[in-house]
């Protein structure tokens, strides 16, 4: 109840509590996707699609992986491919670590699952405007993974 009378007598500062607890001022690009029954298979790709007007000035790449406490592994593998506006491809291979080497955990959360952002690259330019599409799949020699709930990309402006 004491949370209801404050919230009728001080709405001002409970709207800007709101308000910046959502604000994330280097974020460009930030979205992941979920994974049905913790399970990817091995030619499923994430597809994320990027508008980027702005060729001068750096990003900071990460990518975002929920992974379960079931997870039986310390990392992930991923290939990301990327495609360029008006044509043209590439591919990488991403190694993260979601463990530590006495077998914690990293990344935030508590109980069944863990969001870790990993960071990738900095100083990243796109060389054209335009959309740029990124996939992402797993790359553990498996042919469904399992343990990894969401995986996902974020890109934050310099």
């Amino acid at each position: 109840m004491t949370f209801l009378n404050n919230l009728v007598k001080y709405p001002l500062s409970f709207l800007l509590v709101i308000a910046f607890a959502g604000c994330d001022p280097d974020k460009f690009y930030d979205e992941s996707l979920s994974l049905p029954g913790d399970r990817w298979p091995k030619e499923d790709a994430l597809s994320f699609t990027v508008n980027i007007e702005d060729t001068v000035s750096p990003y900071s790449f990460y990518l975002n992986v929920r992974n379960s406490t079931s997870y039986k592994y310390n990392n992930i593998y991923f290939f990301l491919t990327t495609s360029y506006p008006g044509g043209g491809m590439s591919r990488d291979t991403i190694e993260c670590m979601l463990a530590s080497k006495n077998g914690e955990w990293l990344g935030k959360g508590n109980g069944r699952y863990r969001d870790n952002r990993i960071w990738v690259r900095d100083n990243i330019r796109f060389p054209r405007k335009g959309e740029y599409t990124l996939r992402l799949n797993q790359a553990m020699r498996e042919d469904v993974l399992e343990g990894i709930s969401e995986a996902g990309v974020r890109l934050e402006k310099k």
